[in-house]
């Protein structure tokens, strides 16, 4: 999408550019003992709603201030992406007011007891709203999962030094790509096997094995899929990645998994970002062993940096599927080998960037000790990633509507299902097995 009258920024790289920017502010506030935290932080526990009252009350400025300056760059970003600046401003008002009462309920101390995270109440908030009542256009504009998530991605670069980073990396792309494979194989063979269309079977098996509704998104324009092929994959995305965000994290603590071995099965197994990220949250806490973040660095590891990167391999390659095998007589136009980079997910740069500047900056920190770092630069920067993950998970919360599963034929629940089979078994095979090693010891 273009701006009128000028250029545009794709949205991962004003993802990649508004992550960096916290990144730096963090690290700028750091080096001149501002405390960042103080204005980015979330509500405290609290239990009574005169407790709870009086702490929104107290902390009511720092909100206003905070809301005020996400509106200011985040509505910038999105004038230049392409939306409408005053819908974006108006309908990112109200997700923000929406997202400071998420967070206040899973503050609420009965909701940490029962492990009700902010992931989990922003999705349900998101459904309610989305399905009890049809939202203005107006407030769509700004209900953006994926914007979010990206900005929120890159700020997970913080937490994971670059030599966790390229110790993990090989096995996370390695375990990532065997499952890639193999679940796309899987759900393409089966769809076409029960007589599914070649370009519904190329959109189920993209987003049952890379990233979920990003990677049907690049694939439908590379193979100019229909309209309705990409509202039924998008259904069977959305519907099991929501499902897996309940029974993934109980499977592992069933299992007894250790935190970073639930997390990279996790990351194998999930087919969305916000969805994959709330599981892992909630097994991080859950987990018999292991440090909770072990839990979420190995999920990013394996699902953002592993899985994600295929989607423009798959975009590339089944446009140039289609072009030969399916379009024939189109490849006349020739064959632009570019997709590659054009499908290429940017926000992951972002990701090793920031991983590389807290590395740096955890150097010239005083001490260099990590106990210091933690709370003086990484809490501004994670508690900043909570803030966007909410709006994300809200926001995809609107996005599944339970009317759109009607188009959903019983052939393509069969395909898509048996993908999910293969996924969680061979997920658990190389994340508990093959590379358990390293995913129990990550980090250490």
């Amino acid at each position: 999408m273009t701006v009128r009258g000028g250029r545009s920024l794709s949205e991962d790289w004003w993802a990649l550019i508004l992550g960096l920017a916290i990144i730096a502010t963090a690290v700028a506030a750091c080096f001149v003992e501002f405390d960042l935290t103080a204005m980015i932080s979330a509500p405290a526990v609290w239990d009574g709603l005169s407790d709870g009252w009086g702490q929104a009350i107290h902390d009511l400025i720092r909100y206003i201030v905070l809301g005020a300056v996400l509106l200011v760059f985040l509505t910038a970003a999105a004038a230049n992406i392409g939306y409408r600046a005053s819908r974006f401003a108006a309908s990112f008002a109200i997700v923000y007011m929406l997202s400071i009462l998420i967070l206040f309920a899973s503050a609420w101390r009965n909701s940490r007891q029962l492990y009700v995270e902010t992931p989990l109440i922003a999705l349900v908030l998101g459904l309610i709203l989305g399905n009890l009542s049809k939202l203005p256009t107006w407030l769509e504009t700004g209900l953006r999962a994926e914007f979010y998530l990206k900005i929120g991605v890159v700020l997970l670069g913080a937490s994971l030094p670059l030599p966790i980073v390229m110790q993990a990396g090989p096995v996370a792309l390695a375990q990532a790509s065997i499952g890639s494979v193999a679940t796309f194989a899987t759900i393409y063979t089966t769809a076409r096997f029960l007589k599914l269309e070649r370009r519904l079977s190329a959109l189920l098996a993209g987003g049952g094995s890379i990233c979920g509704i990003s990677a049907i998104v690049a694939i439908a324009g590379a193979v100019r899929a229909k309209r309705e092929d990409i509202s039924v994959a998008t259904t069977m995305v959305v519907g099991w990645a929501l499902a897996m965000i309940v029974v993934l994290p109980l499977l592992a603590w069933a299992w007894w998994l250790p935190s970073g071995v639930g997390g990279a099965w996790i990351g194998t197994s999930e087919y969305a970002d916000a969805a994959g990220y709330a599981a892992a949250q909630t097994f991080g806490r859950i987990a018999i062993s292991g440090a909770p973040e072990q839990s979420l660095q190995a999920y990013t590891l394996v699902k953002i940096i592993g899985r994600d990167v295929w989607i423009g391999v798959w975009a590339a390659g089944l446009s140039l599927v289609s072009l030969l095998r399916w379009e024939p007589s189109e490849t006349q136009h020739g064959v632009d080998l570019s997709q590659i980079w054009t499908r290429f997910p940017k926000f992951i740069l972002g990701f090793f960037l920031a991983s590389a500047v807290m590395t740096i900056a955890s150097k010239w920190f005083p001490g260099s000790n990590p106990g210091a770092l933690r709370p003086a630069l990484l809490a501004p920067v994670e508690a900043m990633r909570n803030w966007l993950f909410t709006f994300s998970f809200l926001s995809i919360g609107t996005s599944l509507r339970i009317r759109a599963l009607a188009p959903v034929t019983g052939n393509a629940f069969v395909a898509f299902s048996a993908g999910v089979a293969v996924n969680l078994m061979l997920g658990y095979v190389l994340s508990a097995i093959v590379f358990g090693s390293y995913w129990t010891t990550l980090g250490r």
